[in-house]
């Protein structure tokens, strides 16, 4: 692997990583940033929502492709990551399609349209299509969530794009056998949804003016005993005191035991909440560099890993992958998205973890938003211990980085990096 770049002043010493930490600073401060490889290039145009589905080995993107008349149609993808069969499994809907959500089987796989949710039957990476689930009109784009056993999703009626910024919207529970979707709250801004263990819930409205103060909410599934599916949690505003930006959704992410949400936020970075109060907790991981505006977290499942992802500008890493366990004293992976092959930044809501946490799945884009690359990190193998070997780096400038060529060799496990 050549081309890797430590961030920190470095001069001197023979340089060792371990665990993605170049330790030839007296201090351990430096760290190593890794290119990424070319990933997979996705055929859609755009992109709105991915989800893993662990029973299925796949994970399944939702977006659009663009036709030579110029219209569009929507495309569900899903890339197996393991076991046997086809690598992919796709459909093609004949109109836009937003966000996806898949059955804890993997059974049953929902994209979004205009008037309804498509459903189609998983087997074996074969897609059939089923009935349509009944939804409210949407003109903005979906997005939806299968948490606490239920399917949530949004609905946004508007006759242009310009109209989805206002207007009133609704959060919707699928009815379990048919009939119509329940409305569970209305909404008067763009709203994400992020599901999380023990039937979690969050909403997350879009801020459409920097003086905007949106309102996250997390909610419990329930079984409807009492008339409701949702059960409140807690809330938060970002700015309690009615001064600075609101919040700035960009992608939330619950820990594996659900006592923590962190938010990436396009403002602060990544904020922590308490997973089932939203009051605000310290921070202990190392944030994205300086510069990096802030796309995407995730926890993984398993509870080993945290995640950050972001859009550099420049050579700065465009992802963190960390120890879940702030008390594990190692220092980051950083791992850069350096060239157009490899799409140049983390999207938001672009990135998920295998149930087992072995693997971490990035989709990137190139500055313009109109390509698309799937990216899987192998965990244990990206963090294994490692050294450089035939070490050869450029003039080392006080307090600023500089580029380091040679080889990074696995001490433990092989390392498989970023493909």
């Amino acid at each position: 692997m050549t081309g890797v770049l430590l961030a920190g002043v470095l001069a001197g010493a023979a340089l060792t990583a371990g665990t993605g930490a170049a330790s030839a600073a007296p201090d351990g401060a430096g760290e190593v940033v890794v290119p990424a490889g070319p990933g997979m290039e996705l055929a859609a145009a755009t992109f709105t929502q991915m989800t893993v589905d662990d029973a299925g080995r796949r994970v399944w993107i939702a977006g659009d492709r663009v036709l030579p008349d110029g219209s569009r149609e929507g495309e569900l993808l899903g890339v197996l990551y393991a076991g046997t069969g086809p690598a992919l499994a796709s459909a093609r809907p004949d109109a836009p399609l937003s966000g996806v959500a898949v059955e804890p089987d993997g059974s049953t796989v929902y994209a979004g349209q205009a008037g309804h949710i498509a459903a189609f039957s998983h087997r074996s990476g074969i897609l059939e299509r089923l009935g349509p689930v009944a939804a409210p009109a949407d003109g903005c784009g979906r997005e939806l969530v299968h948490t606490g056993g239920r399917l949530f999703f949004t609905s946004r009626p508007a006759e242009s794009p310009a109209g989805c910024a206002g207007g009133l919207g609704t959060v919707n529970v699928a009815a379990r056998a048919g009939g119509e979707a329940g409305t569970v709250m209305y909404t008067g801004s763009p709203v994400h949804l992020e599901g999380g263990p023990g039937a979690l819930l969050v909403t997350a409205p879009e801020r459409t003016d920097p003086r905007d103060d949106p309102d996250l909410g997390i909610y419990r599934v329930t079984d409807g005993a009492d008339g409701g599916v949702l059960e409140f949690l807690g809330e938060r505003r970002f700015t309690e005191d009615g001064t600075g930006p609101g919040m700035d959704f960009r992608d939330a992410s619950f820990s594996a035991d659900g006592s923590v949400l962190a938010v990436a936020d396009g403002d602060r970075g990544t904020v922590l909440l308490g997973g089932r109060d939203a009051r605000f907790l310290d921070n202990p991981y190392a944030p994205l560099p300086q510069g990096v505006a802030p796309t995407a977290v995730a926890f993984s499942p398993d509870g080993t890993w945290f995640a950050q992802g972001g859009a550099a500008s420049g050579e700065e890493a465009d992802l963190t992958l960390a120890f879940a366990d702030p008390a594990v004293g190692r220092q980051p992976l950083r791992i850069s998205f350096e060239d157009e092959a490899a799409g140049r930044r983390v999207v938001p809501r672009g990135m998920e973890f295998s149930g087992d946490g072995e693997q971490l799945f990035v989709v990137t884009s190139d500055e313009a938003g109109s390509r698309f690359w799937l990216h899987t990190i192998r965990t244990r193998q990206a963090l294994a211990p490692s050294r450089f070997a035939d070490v050869t780096h450029s003039p080392a400038v006080a307090a600023g980085p500089f580029r380091v060529s040679g080889r990074l060799e696995p001490e433990g496990p092989a390392l498989a990096g970023a493909s």
